[in-house]
Protein backbone atom coordinates (compact mmCIF):
# COMPACT_ATOMS: atom_id res chain seq x y z
CA UNK A 1 0.00 0.00 0.00
CA UNK A 2 0.92 3.54 -0.41
CA UNK A 3 0.46 6.00 2.48
CA UNK A 4 1.85 9.52 3.76
CA UNK A 5 3.46 10.26 6.86
CA UNK A 6 2.68 13.87 8.65
CA UNK A 7 3.61 15.39 5.59
CA UNK A 8 1.38 14.20 3.06
CA UNK A 9 3.81 15.49 0.32
CA UNK A 10 6.09 12.13 0.97
CA UNK A 11 4.73 9.29 0.52
CA UNK A 12 6.33 6.03 2.32
CA UNK A 13 5.57 2.32 1.85
CA UNK A 14 4.48 0.34 4.69
CA UNK A 15 3.47 -3.37 3.50
CA UNK A 16 0.37 -3.94 5.75
CA UNK A 17 -2.74 -3.42 4.12
CA UNK A 18 -3.69 -3.92 0.15
CA UNK A 19 -6.52 -1.58 -0.65
CA UNK A 20 -6.66 1.86 -1.57
CA UNK A 21 -5.07 4.44 0.57
CA UNK A 22 -5.53 8.38 0.24
CA UNK A 23 -4.04 11.22 1.98
CA UNK A 24 -2.83 10.26 5.83
CA UNK A 25 -4.81 12.13 8.73
CA UNK A 26 -4.14 12.86 12.14
CA UNK A 27 -7.27 11.34 13.76
CA UNK A 28 -7.24 11.37 17.97
CA UNK A 29 -3.65 10.43 18.65
CA UNK A 30 -0.78 9.85 15.94
CA UNK A 31 -1.59 9.86 12.38
CA UNK A 32 -3.47 7.15 10.32
CA UNK A 33 -3.66 6.49 6.70
CA UNK A 34 -7.20 7.10 5.06
CA UNK A 35 -8.16 4.37 3.44
CA UNK A 36 -10.79 3.45 0.81
CA UNK A 37 -11.83 -0.05 0.84
CA UNK A 38 -13.61 -2.90 -1.20
CA UNK A 39 -14.45 -6.43 -0.12
CA UNK A 40 -11.57 -7.41 -1.62
CA UNK A 41 -9.43 -6.23 0.91
CA UNK A 42 -7.81 -8.72 3.32
CA UNK A 43 -9.32 -9.08 7.34
CA UNK A 44 -9.10 -10.64 9.73
CA UNK A 45 -12.50 -12.75 9.07
CA UNK A 46 -11.89 -12.76 5.06
CA UNK A 47 -8.79 -14.86 5.31
CA UNK A 48 -10.17 -18.24 4.86
CA UNK A 49 -12.41 -17.17 2.48
CA UNK A 50 -11.11 -13.95 0.41
CA UNK A 51 -13.74 -14.60 -2.19
CA UNK A 52 -16.75 -13.36 0.68
CA UNK A 53 -18.05 -10.14 1.58
CA UNK A 54 -17.50 -8.62 4.82
CA UNK A 55 -20.98 -8.91 6.68
CA UNK A 56 -22.63 -6.87 8.82
CA UNK A 57 -25.98 -7.18 11.57
CA UNK A 58 -27.26 -4.22 9.50
CA UNK A 59 -31.01 -5.14 7.89
CA UNK A 60 -30.52 -4.92 4.09
CA UNK A 61 -32.25 -3.55 1.25
CA UNK A 62 -34.53 -5.71 -0.41
CA UNK A 63 -33.97 -5.04 -3.77
CA UNK A 64 -29.72 -5.37 -3.86
CA UNK A 65 -29.98 -7.91 -6.47
CA UNK A 66 -31.16 -5.46 -8.86
CA UNK A 67 -27.50 -3.89 -8.91
CA UNK A 68 -26.68 -7.52 -10.61
CA UNK A 69 -29.10 -6.14 -13.60
CA UNK A 70 -27.54 -4.91 -16.86
CA UNK A 71 -29.79 -2.18 -17.10
CA UNK A 72 -30.04 -0.48 -13.44
CA UNK A 73 -33.42 1.40 -13.83
CA UNK A 74 -34.79 2.61 -10.67
CA UNK A 75 -32.30 2.17 -7.76
CA UNK A 76 -33.31 3.07 -4.48
CA UNK A 77 -30.46 4.04 -2.00
CA UNK A 78 -30.95 4.42 2.24
CA UNK A 79 -28.59 6.75 3.44
CA UNK A 80 -28.66 6.33 7.09
CA UNK A 81 -25.19 7.82 7.98
CA UNK A 82 -24.79 11.58 9.00
CA UNK A 83 -23.28 14.49 7.17
CA UNK A 84 -21.05 15.14 5.44
CA UNK A 85 -21.36 11.60 4.17
CA UNK A 86 -25.05 11.80 3.77
CA UNK A 87 -24.36 14.66 1.36
CA UNK A 88 -21.34 13.21 -0.46
CA UNK A 89 -23.38 9.79 -1.25
CA UNK A 90 -26.25 12.14 -2.39
CA UNK A 91 -23.83 14.10 -4.59
CA UNK A 92 -22.06 10.92 -5.84
CA UNK A 93 -25.89 9.51 -6.68
CA UNK A 94 -26.30 12.68 -8.86
CA UNK A 95 -22.75 11.74 -11.02
CA UNK A 96 -23.69 7.99 -11.57
CA UNK A 97 -27.17 9.11 -12.91
CA UNK A 98 -25.57 11.16 -15.24
CA UNK A 99 -23.04 8.05 -16.47
CA UNK A 100 -25.71 4.57 -16.17
CA UNK A 101 -29.14 4.11 -18.23
CA UNK A 102 -30.43 4.20 -14.15
CA UNK A 103 -32.49 6.40 -11.42
CA UNK A 104 -30.20 6.55 -8.07
CA UNK A 105 -32.49 8.38 -6.12
CA UNK A 106 -32.67 8.45 -1.33
CA UNK A 107 -35.22 5.98 -0.70
CA UNK A 108 -36.04 5.53 2.75
CA UNK A 109 -38.07 2.11 2.99
CA UNK A 110 -35.98 -0.77 3.42
CA UNK A 111 -38.52 -2.67 1.42
CA UNK A 112 -37.91 -0.35 -2.11
CA UNK A 113 -34.34 0.25 -1.49
CA UNK A 114 -31.00 -1.65 -3.38
CA UNK A 115 -28.13 0.29 -1.35
CA UNK A 116 -27.63 0.72 2.15
CA UNK A 117 -25.23 3.37 3.35
CA UNK A 118 -24.34 2.25 6.64
CA UNK A 119 -21.83 3.29 9.86
CA UNK A 120 -19.21 1.01 9.96
CA UNK A 121 -17.95 -0.70 13.01
CA UNK A 122 -14.34 -1.79 13.81
CA UNK A 123 -15.07 -4.85 12.79
CA UNK A 124 -15.96 -3.57 9.61
CA UNK A 125 -13.72 -0.48 9.47
CA UNK A 126 -10.27 -0.15 11.40
CA UNK A 127 -8.99 3.04 12.37
CA UNK A 128 -7.41 3.32 8.79
CA UNK A 129 -10.10 2.67 6.59
CA UNK A 130 -12.74 5.22 5.76
CA UNK A 131 -15.16 3.50 3.78
CA UNK A 132 -15.85 0.66 2.31
CA UNK A 133 -18.75 -1.30 -0.18
CA UNK A 134 -19.37 -4.97 -0.88
CA UNK A 135 -19.00 -6.84 -4.37
CA UNK A 136 -21.90 -7.46 -6.36
CA UNK A 137 -19.21 -10.54 -7.69
CA UNK A 138 -18.62 -11.81 -3.89
CA UNK A 139 -20.43 -14.24 -2.26
CA UNK A 140 -22.78 -12.84 1.02
CA UNK A 141 -23.70 -9.64 -1.05
CA UNK A 142 -26.52 -7.28 0.19
CA UNK A 143 -25.67 -3.94 -0.99
CA UNK A 144 -24.42 -2.40 1.63
CA UNK A 145 -21.32 0.63 1.65
CA UNK A 146 -20.07 1.36 4.96
CA UNK A 147 -18.38 4.48 6.15
CA UNK A 148 -16.35 5.60 9.21
CA UNK A 149 -17.96 9.06 10.63
CA UNK A 150 -15.15 9.72 13.03
CA UNK A 151 -12.86 9.38 9.89
CA UNK A 152 -14.83 12.66 8.30
CA UNK A 153 -14.21 15.48 10.88
CA UNK A 154 -10.79 15.11 9.21
CA UNK A 155 -11.79 15.24 5.28
CA UNK A 156 -12.69 17.80 3.00
CA UNK A 157 -16.54 17.65 1.36
CA UNK A 158 -14.26 17.22 -1.93
CA UNK A 159 -12.37 14.00 -0.67
CA UNK A 160 -15.51 13.00 0.89
CA UNK A 161 -17.35 12.72 -2.57
CA UNK A 162 -14.51 11.12 -4.42
CA UNK A 163 -14.78 8.27 -1.60
CA UNK A 164 -18.77 8.08 -2.41
CA UNK A 165 -18.12 8.17 -5.88
CA UNK A 166 -15.33 5.50 -5.94
CA UNK A 167 -17.10 3.12 -3.39
CA UNK A 168 -20.17 3.38 -5.73
CA UNK A 169 -18.16 2.01 -8.10
CA UNK A 170 -16.91 -0.70 -6.58
CA UNK A 171 -20.28 -1.36 -6.18
CA UNK A 172 -20.87 -1.05 -9.87
CA UNK A 173 -18.29 -3.51 -10.72
CA UNK A 174 -15.30 -1.30 -11.16
CA UNK A 175 -11.39 -2.27 -9.64
CA UNK A 176 -8.60 -0.29 -8.84
CA UNK A 177 -7.63 1.90 -11.76
CA UNK A 178 -3.58 2.45 -12.15
CA UNK A 179 -4.10 6.05 -13.47
CA UNK A 180 -4.00 8.80 -11.06
CA UNK A 181 -6.02 10.59 -12.72
CA UNK A 182 -9.03 8.34 -12.28
CA UNK A 183 -11.63 8.13 -9.16
CA UNK A 184 -10.66 4.19 -8.89
CA UNK A 185 -7.07 5.47 -8.47
CA UNK A 186 -5.53 3.83 -4.99
CA UNK A 187 -4.27 7.07 -3.59
CA UNK A 188 -5.69 11.03 -3.35
CA UNK A 189 -9.55 10.24 -3.98
CA UNK A 190 -10.48 13.88 -4.04
CA UNK A 191 -12.79 14.59 -6.00
CA UNK A 192 -10.83 15.98 -9.01
CA UNK A 193 -10.76 13.06 -10.76
CA UNK A 194 -12.58 11.49 -13.47
CA UNK A 195 -13.59 7.95 -14.88
CA UNK A 196 -11.38 7.18 -17.75
CA UNK A 197 -11.35 5.29 -20.98
CA UNK A 198 -10.77 2.38 -18.75
CA UNK A 199 -13.17 2.87 -16.03
CA UNK A 200 -16.10 3.49 -18.85
CA UNK A 201 -15.21 0.31 -20.64
CA UNK A 202 -14.91 -1.68 -17.84
CA UNK A 203 -18.41 -0.29 -16.73
CA UNK A 204 -19.93 -0.99 -19.63
CA UNK A 205 -19.12 -4.84 -19.10
CA UNK A 206 -21.37 -4.70 -15.95
CA UNK A 207 -24.31 -2.10 -16.99
CA UNK A 208 -25.71 -0.32 -19.94
CA UNK A 209 -24.48 3.25 -20.20
CA UNK A 210 -25.76 6.34 -20.89
CA UNK A 211 -24.63 7.06 -24.98
CA UNK A 212 -23.32 10.40 -24.03
CA UNK A 213 -20.59 9.10 -21.81
CA UNK A 214 -20.17 6.29 -24.83
CA UNK A 215 -19.40 9.25 -27.18
CA UNK A 216 -17.23 10.97 -24.65
CA UNK A 217 -15.22 8.22 -22.82
CA UNK A 218 -14.20 10.19 -20.35
CA UNK A 219 -16.22 12.17 -17.44
CA UNK A 220 -14.77 14.31 -15.17
CA UNK A 221 -16.56 13.38 -11.65
CA UNK A 222 -16.52 17.18 -11.21
CA UNK A 223 -19.53 17.54 -13.17
CA UNK A 224 -21.41 17.14 -10.02
CA UNK A 225 -19.61 20.04 -8.94
CA UNK A 226 -21.85 21.93 -5.92
CA UNK A 227 -22.31 25.91 -6.52
CA UNK A 228 -19.79 27.98 -4.81
CA UNK A 229 -16.79 25.61 -5.96
CA UNK A 230 -14.00 28.16 -7.77
CA UNK A 231 -14.87 28.78 -11.73
CA UNK A 232 -11.42 28.12 -12.00
CA UNK A 233 -11.69 24.47 -11.12
CA UNK A 234 -14.77 23.76 -13.07
CA UNK A 235 -12.96 25.73 -15.97
CA UNK A 236 -9.75 23.43 -15.73
CA UNK A 237 -12.32 19.82 -15.38
CA UNK A 238 -14.04 20.74 -18.67
CA UNK A 239 -10.57 21.87 -20.28
CA UNK A 240 -9.17 18.56 -19.49
CA UNK A 241 -12.03 16.60 -20.89
CA UNK A 242 -12.43 18.87 -23.68
CA UNK A 243 -8.61 18.12 -24.91
CA UNK A 244 -8.97 14.39 -23.59
CA UNK A 245 -11.60 13.91 -26.24
CA UNK A 246 -9.69 15.89 -28.80
CA UNK A 247 -6.45 13.84 -28.21
CA UNK A 248 -7.53 10.34 -27.21
CA UNK A 249 -4.61 10.96 -24.31
CA UNK A 250 -4.94 10.60 -20.67
CA UNK A 251 -3.68 14.36 -19.47
CA UNK A 252 -0.24 14.03 -17.34
CA UNK A 253 -0.67 14.70 -13.38
CA UNK A 254 0.24 18.43 -13.52
CA UNK A 255 -2.28 19.20 -15.48
CA UNK A 256 -4.99 19.30 -13.26
CA UNK A 257 -4.84 20.58 -9.84
CA UNK A 258 -5.06 17.42 -6.92
CA UNK A 259 -6.85 19.76 -4.22
CA UNK A 260 -9.42 22.76 -5.09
Amino acid sequence: MHAAGPNHNHRVRIPIFRGTLNKSKPLAAGVIAVWLGCACQVTIQARGNPQSNWTSVDEPCAKYDNLRNPVLGDIGVRIDVNEPWADGFKRALTFWNTVLAANFHEEKSLGACSIRIINGGPDILNRAIVARSQITEMANFQGKIAVNQRAAKEMSSAEIYGTAVHELGHMLGLKHNPSILSVMYFLNVDGTESLDTKDIADLSTHHQLRPAVISVGFLPIQTAQPEGAPESARTIARSVANQQTAMGTIASEASIPREW
